[in-house]
């Protein structure tokens, strides 16, 4: 689906070539300190800043090459910061980007947990609520664009989709991203902050440091103590788990 073909940026803030692809069916999770390059790079991802290396292909095309309503029909960006200038209705505002039809939109809203919010303003809405709707209205512009279901879901980018939710709604949401993934064959790339957030419902992981990719791989791989401890400058500890990534926890 999506390549990068040695990319990256020269001007600020720079990104060191990158070479690798995202595919339909998987959780593809990006972590690294502040500053790492995590959303410029998913800026990258998502066309709204060309590569000024190697191309970033999707489908086989550069991105350069997509008009942007066909861009929007193959990928969706849920940006880490998303003002409304409007209190538009919560349900208005899921559909802004495409509408897949009643049924379909009834039921993204039922995942997300806002049907009981569907005729509210969301102005009045908390930053967790807010969070979910941007997020049910990038999937409703993916299912809207998705006219042959044999075709995969297409490509999901979301820019810490979890910042703002309490741990019960951290959980929900990634176990549909995960979903997802799976049941629609849909790529997605999630910049995370939560480490054991990654560890647990990512298929891969990509490490950011100053602008570069410096480790990749499966969790248990990546997420190693004395390389995240190095990254991050931290001091952590690590709980074992069978056949996973360790528990992370902070050194008193």
């Amino acid at each position: 689906m999506l390549s990068l073909h040695h990319a990256g940026l020269i001007d600020p803030p720079s990104l060191s070539p990158l070479h690798g692809d995202v595919t339909p069916g998987e959780v593809l999770a990006i972590v690294g300190p502040n500053g790492a390059g995590k959303t410029t790079l998913l800026t990258m991802l998502s066309g709204f800043r060309y590569s000024q290396l190697g191309p970033v292909t999707l489908d086989g095309w550069s991105l350069e090459a997509w008009t942007p309503a066909a861009l929007a029909g193959r990928r969706a960006l849920v940006a880490q910061f998303e003002p409304s200038g409007f209190d538009w209705r919560v349900r208005d505002l899921v559909v802004l980007g495409g509408d897949p039809g009643p049924e379909a939109v009834a039921e993204i809203m039922r995942q997300l947990e806002l049907a009981c919010l569907a005729e509210r303003g969301v102005l009045s809405l908390s930053g967790g609520e807010r969070q979910r709707v941007m997020v049910a209205r990038a999937l409703c512009q993916l299912a809207a664009a998705r006219r042959d279901q044999n075709r995969d879901g297409g490509l999901l980018l979301l820019d810490e989709p979890t910042s703002a939710l309490d741990i019960g709604q951290q959980q929900r949401m990634m176990r549909l991203l995960r979903r997802l993934a799976v049941e629609r064959h849909m790529a997605v790339v999630c910049v995370l902050h939560d480490l054991n957030l990654a560890a647990t419902y990512a298929d891969r992981v990509w490490l950011m440091a100053a602008g570069k990719r410096v480790a990749h791989g499966a969790p248990s791989q990546v997420l190693e103590v004395e390389r995240l401890a190095l990254t991050y400058r931290v001091e952590l500890q690590a709980l074992d788990r069978a056949g996973a990534a360790p528990w992370l926890a902070l050194k008193p």
